[in-house]
């Protein structure tokens, strides 16, 4: 059974709204149709299109709109969603809004767990849940709903329609919007940078030591700890092998490559905020304290992470950003997004994985003491030998 059909507006010889620089809205649609798409599927949902190229069904705007409204009832879909994006006469017409058939039901439903969640995830004007006579709505055999992501008319709103992270950060709201309504929860793949912690003080301290890590490294695993749980909900875990990653270990073979040490108390090396080369100190951040580094670190995590209540204004990260805020949820995901190699995140799983295999000696008990008497009849001399810390009886 086919759980969604989604259709892209528009397409063909039908471009829909054009922004302001040219953007065709019936190309944006497509995107985010098929990035929406990919993610149900990995989320265990079975997903067709209404297309997947550029075309359209009939050169008729009604004979267009009614065939995709068949696909979905000949495909026997349990729901129906069209993506959009909106235009109007006013270049400063701004936000997010979805529209279902008719209020009550299913239909309406579906709507406003999209449009809640992509309002949440996106931070554009709320324009609400909407009801509509549309075609796609109408003559769709189950629920179904239209989203409008934003306005292509609009300078500012055309720009972020014109990039891959935002456009990212729209297919993942709608796809968490969708499973929320299907009662479903949303499975992470990979692994995730939030989550309670995925090993010990005791095993990182370990595993620190067992790299030949210096003990200032080692002294700080505790802080970790301590901050990243209560602070952002960020595995602690994970926080601890990117600072042994960023700093080779607490640049145990000397400084890093822009020539900052141990004393910048930078654990992950973040930059300022105009940001500049890698090999200038200048354009990293020296923090007054380790606990203002590993904080800053922490929230540099969680924003990536799209952690709850970020980005947050009392941070010391001099690069919270909120257009990164989501942009990574997991640590493979690091790869290519905090830094341009794709074998970072991996490089971090392996590490992270070590880590939580690490075996903690549990140390040897001492012996138990007890006192004991002595009972010697005849003559004898006791005497205590303070440099041998021996008892000395002679008979």
């Amino acid at each position: 059974m086919i759980d969604f059909t989604i259709s892209p507006g528009h397409g063909g010889s039908d471009p829909g709204a054009t922004g302001p620089t040219g953007l065709k809205e019936k190309d944006v649609n497509l995107k985010i149709a098929l990035k929406v798409g990919n993610l149900l599927k990995n989320q265990g949902l079975n997903i067709n299109y209404t297309r997947t190229t550029d075309m359209r069904y009939s050169e008729n705007l009604s004979a267009d709109l009614s065939a995709r409204a068949r696909f979905a009832n000949d495909s026997k879909a349990r729901y129906f969603l069209s993506i959009h994006n909106n235009s109007a006469s006013n270049p400063t017409a701004t936000g997010t809004e979805t529209y279902a058939l008719a209020p009550g039901g299913e239909g309406e439903k579906l709507a406003r767990a999209i449009q809640e969640s992509l309002v949440a995830a996106i931070k554009l004007p709320n324009r609400g849940v909407k009801f509509a006579n549309f075609a796609v709505l109408r003559e769709t055999a189950m629920p179904a709903a239209l989203v409008e992501v934003c306005f292509i008319n609009n300078p500012k709103e055309e720009a972020l329609l014109r990039d891959e992270v935002f456009l990212d950060k729209v297919a993942i709201a709608i796809a968490q919007g969708v499973m929320k309504f299907l009662g479903r929860q949303w499975k992470t793949q990979g692994t995730p940078i939030l989550g309670p912690a995925s090993a010990t003080i005791a095993q990182a301290q370990e595993w620190a030591r067992q790299n030949k890590a210096p003990q200032e490294f080692v002294d700080l695993a505790p802080l970790y700890w301590q901050i990243a749980p209560a602070r952002a909900g960020v595995d602690p875990a994970v926080a601890y092998v990117q600072f042994a990653h960023e700093t080779g270990y607490l640049y145990r073979d000397g400084k890093s490559m822009a020539g900052i040490d141990a004393n910048w108390k930078n654990p992950c090396g973040l930059k300022v905020s105009q940001g500049g080369g890698n090999t200038d100190p200048n354009a990293h951040k020296k923090f007054v304290s380790w606990e203002e580094g590993i904080t800053a670190h922490i929230d540099h995590l969680a924003i990536y992470a799209g952690a709850p209540g970020y980005p947050r204004a009392d941070t010391p990260d001099p690069r919270h950003f909120p257009y990164i805020a989501g942009r990574a949820t997991t640590v493979e995901e690091l790869g290519g997004k905090w830094a341009p190699s794709p074998a970072y995140g991996e490089k971090l799983v392996s590490m992270l994985k070590a880590l939580q295999e690490t075996t903690v000696s549990e140390p040897i008990p001492e012996p138990k003491k007890r006192a004991i008497k002595l009972k010697i009849e005849g003559d004898c001399q006791i005497r205590y030998d303070e440099k041998a810390q021996e008892l000395i009886i002679t008979v």
